[in-house]
């Protein structure tokens, strides 16, 4: 499913964690320390009790949660991580224009 100018998709992978794929203008983003730490604090923040583990790929980030919550905590990370997502690009954005 396509979501927005920063996010390609999110879906559920093979072993139910949870996959945001950022569109490639973006993958530079991901490999920075601090947008790793910012991603795994939002997803925490988010997900609270039910986050296990963030994984950052070459264009991916892969969510692990609590058995059994797979789909609430997707719709969550739709609508809240994928927010906080934006807002993050869209300054990161400005930044490298100035």
């Amino acid at each position: 499913m396509e979501m927005n100018m920063f996010v390609k998709y999110i879906k559920l992978d093979e072993n139910k964690r949870i996959l945001v794929a950022i569109q490639d203008q973006f993958i530079s983003y991901l490999t920075e320390a601090d947008n790793k730490k910012m991603l795994k604090e939002g997803a925490e923040k988010i997900l609270k009790e039910n986050f296990i583990q963030l994984e950052i790929g070459k264009n991916i980030i892969r969510l692990t949660v609590k058995e059994g919550t797979e789909e609430e905590s997707m719709t969550l990370v739709k609508e809240e991580l994928v927010k906080a997502l934006e807002m993050a690009m869209a300054f990161m954005s400005q930044m490298n224009k100035k």
